[in-house]
C-alpha cells in the first residue's frame, strides 16, 4: 500500500475569507459593522485569491520535485513511431527513355501527413503481373475430361516421361496472398509488360533497361496467424532473369541484389536489382502456338496473347528455405516511404561557450537516429555524436544528448560531461526525420502526390502504411518508469518479461505469460516441458471483444516481440514467443425470463455475459485478467454468469460443445471442456433460448453440424468445363 501524501494546506478561497472576516472582528470589531458593498470585503477577497494562487502552486511543489526526480533518471518520453510503407512510382507510358532518378529524401504527401522516401529510384514505364504454374490434379483433369494418357499423346512425349499438367494462376496483386500453394515449381513468375504505346519500341526500351537498377516493393503476408517464431534471420530470395539462350530455350541468370530493406519479404520494404547490360537477354517467350505456352522450364502463358507480346522481361522469384513463400505484395519501381518529415540543412542556434548548453530544435518528436547534428569549428563544419548519457564522456568528446519527444538538444559542460560549441560558433542541423504516430497509417490510395517532382513520374499507392504509433503520454511514462526502475530493461523474472512485451515499442502486446521450461516441438502438441534454461512467450494483442473477434497474434507481432527480447535476456536462455492454441467451443444456454416484453434484451445480455467472462484479455475470466491458460470451461460456471444477469429467473440448463474432424460433439454435463497448458477457449458461438427444465440446449447456428447428424448436400447441379484447346 502506498504511503499517503498529505496536502499542505487544503483551505480554499471561501475558507480564507471567513477566516480573514473572523480575525478581522477579533482585532477591529468596529468592522463589523461595515456595509456588504464595503471596499473592506474587496480587499479581503483579493488576499484571500492571492493567498489560495499560493497554497495551490505550494501543494504543486511535491509533483514538481516528483518530475524533477524522474527526468534525472534520464529515462526520456518515448517519442512517436512513425508509419512504414512503400509506394510505386512510374514513367509515362508514352516515351521509351528513362526519366531522371527520383533521388533519395523526396517527399510525399497524403492528405496532410508528409511523407519521405528512403532510396534512390530509377521509374521505368513497365506494369507488373505475377503469375504461378498451379499444379492440376487426377481430378481436376477428370472434371476437364481429360487423362494423363491425354496429356502424353497431345505433347508426344517418349516413354518414361511423365506429363506434370498445370494451369497458369495469375495474382491480383493487393487483393490476395501471393502464396505457392500447389505451385509446380514453387515460383512466382514477374512478367514486365511494356505500354501499348511503345509497342512498336520493345527493342529500345529494352536497349534502355539493360543495366539499371530496378526496385521491386515487397511486403510481407503477415496478416496471417501464427503460432511461433523460429527464424527472424533474413531469408534469401532467389531473383533470377529468365533469359533466352542460344537454341531458343530459357536460362535462368541470378541477377545482382544490390539492396534488400525487406529482409527477404519479412518486412516491407523495397529490392534493388541490377539488370544485364545484354539486352539480347530480354526475351517474351510468346509463341504462336499456345498449346507449348509454359511448358518446359518456359514461364506461364499471359491471358491476354496481344498482352504477352509486350512482355519486356520475365523475372523468377524463389525462396529455397522457404518452398512455400507467400507475400503480401509485390510491385514494380517501388520506393519505401516513412510519414515523417524532412528537415535539411538549418541552423538551430550559436555557442555561449558556457556549461550545460541546450538548444531547441524546430520541431518535436525527432527520429534520433536520422539527426546529423555539426558545430561550426574554424570555418568548417564538424560532426557531433548523439550519446544516451553525458556522464563521463570527457572535456574534449563532440557529443550531445537529444530530448526527441521535445526537440531539445543537451551539450556537455566542458568537464566531464563532453565538449561545449564554441561561443558564436554555428550550430546546423544537417539532417533528420520528425513526426510520427497513428496517423501516418494511410490506406492504400491516400498517397497522391510527389512534391515538386517531375510531371513524367505517375504514383501508385496499392499498399497500405502500417506501425504508426502515437508518442508517449507523461501519465504513460510516469507509470512505465518505475516499472522500468524494476527490471532495468533486463528480462529475468517471469514479471519482467510480462512488463518487456506490454510495453515494447515495436509492437506492444495486451497480454503475456511466461512458462519456463516449456520447450515447443514442430507444433505446440510435440512440446516438453520442464526443460532448464528455456522460456516460452505466450503473447496476444489488443482487441475488442466479440466472436469471430478473438485476438490471435500474427507472425509480425510475435517476430517483434521476440527481437525486442532476445536483447533483454540473459545469457544461455533459450527464448520462443508463441501464440497460445486455441480450441473452438460453442456455449448453450436456455433460460426463464422475468418480463416477455424485454426478453430479447435479456438473451442478449446473456449471450454477452457469457462471451465477455470467456475472454482472454482484460475483462475475461473470474478475476478480471483473461480467461487463464489450461483452466478448463464448466458448465456451472457459465451457468452462475448466466443467473446474475438482469432479466433472468431461472437457467435451465448449460451445454458445452467440442469440435473435432467429425464434427461439433456435445460434452456430457458433468464434463469440464478440458485444456492443455499451452492453450484457450475460443468460443465459436453462443445459442441462448428460452426454455423449461425438459428442454435440451441445442447447438449454435451457422458453426457447423453436430456429429452424428444428417447433413443436406442439396441438389447438384452439374455443368460441363470445357478447356481451351486450339
Amino acid at each position: 500500500m502506498p504511503l499517503p501524501v498529505p496536502n499542505l494546506d487544503d483551505r480554499r478561497f471561501d475558507d480564507l475569507v471567513e477566516e480573514a472576516r473572523v480575525r478581522l472582528a477579533a482585532h477591529l470589531p468596529e468592522l463589523t459593522r461595515i456595509a456588504p458593498g464595503d471596499p473592506v470585503h474587496s480587499l479581503i477577497d483579493l488576499f484571500a485569491w492571492y493567498t489560495e494562487t499560493i497554497l495551490y502552486r505550494a501543494n504543486l511543489i511535491p509533483e514538481r520535485q516528483r518530475r524533477v526526480f524522474l527526468n534525472l533518471l534520464q529515462i526520456p518520453v518515448r517519442p512517436a513511431r512513425p508509419a512504414r510503407g512503400v509506394v510505386c512510382v512510374d514513367a509515362g507510358p508514352t516515351s521509351v527513355s528513362l526519366p531522371p532518378l527520383l533521388k533519395e529524401g523526396s517527399q510525399f504527401r497524403g492528405g496532410k501527413q508528409a511523407l519521405t522516401g528512403l532510396g534512390e529510384l530509377q521509374p521505368t514505364c513497365l506494369s507488373l503481373q505475377v503469375l504461378s504454374k498451379r499444379i492440376l490434379t487426377i481430378d481436376d483433369l477428370e472434371a476437364l475430361n481429360l487423362t494423363l494418357q491425354d496429356l502424353h499423346e497431345q505433347y508426344g512425349l517418349r516413354r518414361g516421361q511423365t506429363p506434370q499438367p498445370f494451369q497458369p494462376r495469375r495474382f491480383e496483386i493487393g487483393r490476395e496472398v501471393l502464396n505457392l500453394e500447389r505451385s509446380l515449381d514453387q515460383s512466382l513468375y514477374l512478367a514486365c509488360i511494356a505500354p501499348k504505346q511503345l509497342d512498336s519500341h520493345l527493342d529500345l526500351l529494352r536497349e534502355n533497361l539493360a543495366g539499371i537498377r530496378l526496385n521491386i516493393a515487397l511486403a510481407p503476408a503477415d496478416e496471417l496467424e501464427a503460432e511461433r517464431v523460429s527464424d527472424l534471420e533474413s531469408r534469401t530470395l532467389l531473383w533470377e532473369l529468365v533469359a533466352a539462350g542460344p537454341d531458343g530455350e530459357p536460362r535462368f541468370l541470378p541477377l545482382e541484389v544490390m539492396a534488400d530493406t525487406s529482409l527477404g519479404g519479412r518486412q516491407t520494404g523495397v529490392v534493388r536489382l541490377r539488370l544485364p547490360k545484354n539486352a539480347s537477354l530480354f526475351a517474351d517467350f510468346a509463341y504462336a502456338d499456345p498449346m507449348f505456352d509454359g511448358s518446359k522450364q518456359y514461364p506461364p502463358a499471359l491471358e491476354d496473347a496481344v498482352e504477352a507480346s509486350r512482355v519486356a522481361l520475365w523475372i523468377r522469384l524463389r525462396c529455397p528455405d522457404e518452398p512455400g513463400l507467400a507475400l503480401g505484395y509485390l510491385g514494380l519501381n517501388g520506393v519505401e516511404v516513412v510519414a515523417q518529415g524532412l528537415r535539411r540543412d538549418t541552423v538551430v542556434g550559436l555557442g555561449t561557450g558556457l556549461p550545460d548548453q541546450v538548444v531547441a530544435l524546430p520541431d518535436q518528436q525527432i527520429d534520433g537516429a536520422t539527426l546529423q547534428l555539426q558545430v561550426e569549428e574554424e570555418g568548417a563544419w564538424v560532426d557531433w555524436q548523439g550519446v544516451d548519457f553525458l556522464a563521463g564522456q570527457g572535456p574534449s568528446a563532440r557529443v550531445y544528448r537529444l530530448n526527441a519527444d521535445a526537440g531539445y538538444v543537451y551539450f556537455g559542460d566542458g568537464l566531464e560531461q563532453g565538449r561545449r560549441p564554441p561561443r558564436g560558433a554555428r550550430i546546423r542541423i544537417a539532417e533528420y526525420r520528425y513526426g510520427g504516430g497513428i496517423a501516418g497509417n494511410l490506406p492504400a490510395g491516400d498517397i497522391k502526390e510527389i512534391v515538386d517532382a517531375s510531371p513524367r513520374f505517375k504514383l501508385r499507392h496499392e499498399w497500405p502504411l502500417q506501425g504508426g504509433r502515437d508518442g508517449e503520454t507523461v501519465a504513460q511514462a510516469e507509470q512505465r518508469i518505475p516499472q522500468f526502475l524494476t527490471h532495468r530493461n533486463r528480462a529475468v523474472t517471469a514479471t519482467d518479461f510480462q512488463v518487456l512485451c506490454r510495453n515494447n515499442p515495436l509492437n506492444p502486446v495486451a497480454r503475456a505469460e511466461v512458462m519456463p521450461g516449456f520447450l515447443p516441438g514442430a507444433t505446440l502438441a510435440a512440446a516438453q516441458e520442464e526443460i532448464p534454461g528455456v522460456v516460452s512467450v505466450f503473447v496476444l494483442p489488443p482487441a475488442e471483444v466479440g466472436i469471430g473477434n478473438w485476438p490471435k497474434p500474427t507472425r509480425g507481432l510475435l517476430k517483434d516481440v521476440f527481437q525486442y527480447l532476445l536483447q533483454r535476456i540473459q545469457v544461455g536462455t533459450e527464448l520462443y514467443v508463441l501464440s497460445p492454441q486455441f480450441l473452438p467451443l460453442a456455449v448453450s444456454v436456455v433460460v426463464q425470463v422475468r418480463d416477455p416484453q424485454t426478453e430479447q434484451e435479456t438473451l442478449n445480455a446473456v449471450r454477452a455475459v457469457i462471451t465477455e467472462y470467456l475472454w482472454p484479455l482484460t475483462g475475461g475470466g473470474a478475476d478480471g485478467t483473461g480467461w487463464p491458460l489450461a483452466q478448463p470451461v464448466q458448465a456451472n460456471e457459465l451457468l452462475t454468469q448466466a443467473a446474475r444477469v438482469a432479466g433472468v429467473r431461472a437457467v435451465n440448463g448449460v451445454a458445452l460443445f467440442r469440435h473435432s474432424d467429425a464434427g461439433w460433439q456435445r460434452l456430457p454435463e458433468a464434463e469440464a471442456f478440458s485444456l492443455a497448458a499451452y492453450q484457450l477457449p475460443e468460443l465459436m458461438g453462443v445459442r441462448v433460448a428460452v426454455g423449461g427444465p425438459e428442454d435440451t440446449p441445442q447447438l449454435p447456428q451457422g458453426i457447423g453440424p453436430l456429429q452424428g447428424a444428417a447433413t443436406d448436400s442439396g441438389d447438384g447441379i452439374p455443368v460441363p468445363v470445357i478447356p481451351e484447346v486450339c
